[in-house]
């Protein structure tokens, strides 16, 4: 019995079959990707400044190369040990991530606004053996690798690939003008030397052999999400999941989008899932030119990008695209040539999207997905772009509304959303516990509490248990919380988010102190220490009593109910 959303799939879509998919690897896609599109440009590091650098596909392909022959060869990395990659998007991120993935290697991306104490934390439960990081944070690396398992550091910078005169200006302005670029006092080697190193150590080697026992079951990425008591645990993604999930987004939208013909302008950051998956993976599949711009922020980081070529493209966040609309620049002629525009990570606000629409003449395709299903899991289709809906499940996904008894609730009624997909993670590494509480017989239960309505349309009504969604990143409140309380003179303390018009949601901590105990700003001071600045309650308010169960644990629904209506 075909299912009401199946209407809007196609005959590919229809008989979805993993084992379809012709490269079972990542190294594997990475070289067909170069057998196919050759010369063709693949990728672009887009500064602010409107300097850019580009390499091509295949050049992309001997460069993976000669990563994986420096991690194999020079430093003697073993096939399976942890790589953690730290950096924005630029070359540098993919040229690693490609070669982590030819050297047989486990990759884990790591958020690079995060802490020392943030980092410290993935690169040990990991058990991460190197670290790329890149230059403009590497002032982290002296202060974490000595309690990690890490003996390696390979530093990349924005401004490697770029020609070799260009590369030393624009070194010189970063590290010695803007001063941008902390010393490192930790032995490590800079990306340029370690591809020079690679490139001599595979000389007469078949790379390929690095991962020839690779398996497309095995292990590709440790991608770390947050949980809502606490750290952030890492979910194992293998290679077919990943290349599974790039392929069954693309299925929703191979009529909008043409192989090889594609430019996408990748401001979503690489080290998160949909952005690694859904637009580097998927436009490496299709030939597409991706073009890197380190930080969206401000939105004039991406106007050169705009103006200097023909963005067919685009996937951002709710906050994003209510920033572009608001800049000066903004211009529709920058948009006319856009076949898709997509939205994901928090929840797209129905008012932006319109505006966007009337602005542009292009509707915003939002979708729902997450770390553990590998990306994306519903997608509205173009043909029928639903605003407030998070669309239909993508081929191969099942999706079920249940109640608390795991019994499934009418069309039209709330309950959980659990989900099912040949994408689904391992489990998290590390974290048993976690692992069986998440995974039940197969179902990922989500924690989202979802509606689905009789075209199979997903609504989300309330938020991932208790997580805080700021820009469209996931923030523990648990984690704030742990630093919270470490503050001499707190006795309780329970964060929750509220509204924010400039990030959907921001933290606010409800905290009980002693007599005389802390004052706010040592308490926001505890917090910059070891969190990431998007974590940092915007407000502290001082309260007699936060609402815990029994056990101690925080009632957040009570909390908003006491100190917020």
């Amino acid at each position: 019995m075909q299912k009401p959303w199946e209407k809007y799939h196609s005959p590919e879509a229809l008989t979805f079959d993993k084992t379809n998919i012709g490269n079972q690897t990542l190294a594997q896609m990475c070289r067909e990707a170069s057998r196919t599109y050759g010369d063709r440009p693949a990728l672009t590091t887009m500064l602010p400044t409107g300097a850019q650098t580009t390499i091509t596909y295949a050049e992309l392909d001997a460069l993976s190369d000669q990563f994986a022959g420096y991690l194999r060869e020079d430093i003697g990395l073993a096939a399976g040990e942890t790589v953690a990659l730290m950096s924005p998007n630029c070359i540098g991120f993919c040229v690693a991530s490609m070669g982590i993935a030819k050297a047989g290697c486990i990759n884990t991306n790591v958020n690079p606004l995060y802490t020392a104490q943030e980092l410290e934390h993935q690169l040990t439960d990991g058990n991460a053996k190197a670290l790329v990081i890149v230059d403009l944070f590497g002032d982290k690396v002296d202060q974490v690798v000595g309690h990690t398992n890490v003996k390696h550091v390979v530093t990349l910078s924005l401004v490697d690939f770029f020609p070799m005169l260009k590369k030393a200006f624009l070194g010189f302005v970063l590290k010695r003008v803007r001063k941008v670029v902390p010393d490192i006092s930790t032995p490590h080697v800079r990306m340029s030397d370690a591809l020079a190193r690679g490139r001599k150590s595979i000389a007469g080697k078949d790379v390929a052999a690095y991962a020839k026992q690779v398996k497309p079951s095995d292990t590709a990425l440790l991608q770390y999400t947050s949980g809502t008591t606490g750290r952030s645990k890492g979910a194992e993604l293998s290679h077919s999941g990943v290349l599974l999930n790039a392929h069954q987004g693309y299925l929703m939208v191979e009529d909008e989008v043409k192989d090889g013909a594609e430019t996408a302008l990748i401001a979503l950051p690489l080290y998160h899932i949909t952005a690694y998956v859904l637009i580097f993976i998927l436009g490496m599949k299709l030939g597409s030119h991706a073009v890197l711009a380190p930080s969206p922020r401000p939105p004039s980081n991406l106007k050169a990008a705009f103006e200097k070529y023909t963005i067919t493209w685009f996937t951002g966040v709710n906050t994003l695209f209510a920033a572009l609309l608001a800049e000066p620049w903004f211009d529709r002629r920058m948009f006319e040539n856009l076949r898709f525009c997509g939205s994901g990570g928090a929840a797209q606000q129905t008012g932006v999207a319109l505006k966007w629409q009337e602005r542009t003449g292009i509707g915003i395709n939002q979708g729902y997905g997450m770390t553990e299903i590998s990306g994306v899991l519903t997608l509205n289709p173009p043909s029928d772009n639903r605003f407030g809906k998070v669309g239909i499940p993508v081929p191969g996904a099942e999706i079920r509304i249940v109640d608390d008894d795991g019994y499934e609730v009418p069309l039209g009624a709330p309950g959980e959303v659990i989900a099912r997909s040949p994408t689904l993670m391992k489990g998290y590494v590390n974290r048993p516990d976690a692992t069986e509480e998440a995974l039940r017989d197969g179902w990922l239960y989500t924690g989202d509490i979802g509606v689905m309505d009789a075209d199979g349309f997903l609504e989300i009504v309330d938020r991932k248990k208790d997580m805080i969604l700021v820009s469209g990143f996931n923030v523990s409140p648990g984690e704030i919380e742990d630093v919270i309380s470490t503050v001499p003179g707190v006795i309780q303390v329970g964060v929750i988010g509220i509204p924010d018009d400039k990030t959907g949601e921001t933290p606010v901590a409800f905290v009980v102190c002693v007599d005389e105990g802390p004052t706010e700003d040592a308490i926001l001071g505890a917090c910059r220490e070891v969190l990431t600045n998007y974590k940092i309650p915007r407000q502290v308010r001082f309260v007699d009593a936060v609402p815990v169960t029994l056990t101690g644990k925080v009632l957040r629904r009570q909390l908003r109910e006491d100190y917020l209506n």
